[in-house]
């Protein structure tokens, strides 16, 4: 079985982030950007001779957006929110600038206990997930929805959700979890052989 893992394309919170508005964004329901559509319909040339059996899509606006301007609508497709981003919660919309202000939050930035919140398996955001989490969502997706008789499959989703899939998977260890590089629209080929999920 061939499984394609497809980080959404830009979204503009991801623009936002790199121009100076950094705030968190989790599951808010952002759209692509014009950058964002382009490299999405790129995948179409990169899966034109590729014959997909189904596709996996995560129901956040940014990776409908990819699916919609990446791939043919006659392939079968899944949409479901276990595929969603990890929530940070109360966090989401706002900046660390602007919680650290708030005394109740000031914690999550300033206590080693609280403060690893965005890269861990117990901590989490006020009302957010942790990795822990997301491996549970990731576990559900593969023993409730995924389809174990296709052959070539696409998952499109989000960074931490596809960092918990590869880890799931045994492709990478718990020491790269946290820090693995998924750059958006590039698809990452999981070859398994046997039945990992």
């Amino acid at each position: 079985m061939e499984i394609y893992l497809i980080r959404h394309g830009e979204s503009t919170a991801n623009y936002d982030n790199k121009h100076g508005q950094d705030y968190f964004c989790g599951q808010l329901n952002v759209a692509l950007t014009e950058t964002g559509i382009k490299s999405a319909k790129k995948l179409k040339e990169y899966f034109s001779d590729i014959p997909i059996d189904h596709i996996y899509v995560s129901d956040l606006k940014r990776t409908v957006q990819t699916y919609e301007n990446g791939f043919d609508n006659t392939i079968p497709v899944t949409i479901t929110a276990l595929l969603r981003e990890r929530s940070l919660g109360k966090f989401e919309g706002h900046s660390q600038k602007e919680l650290i202000q708030n005394p109740e939050y000031r914690p999550y930035f300033e206590n080693p206990l609280m403060s690893d919140f965005r890269h861990s398996f117990t901590q989490r955001a006020p009302g957010g997930d942790n990795y822990n989490d997301v491996l549970a969502r990731v576990d559900q997706f593969f023993k409730e929805i995924f389809d174990k008789k296709d052959s070539v499959v696409v998952i499109v989703a989000h960074i931490i959700w596809i960092r918990c899939c590869l880890y799931y998977s045994g492709v990478i260890t718990e020491e790269e979890l946290f820090n693995k590089k998924i750059a958006n629209t590039t698809p990452i080929l999981v070859n398994t052989e046997h039945d990992i999920y």
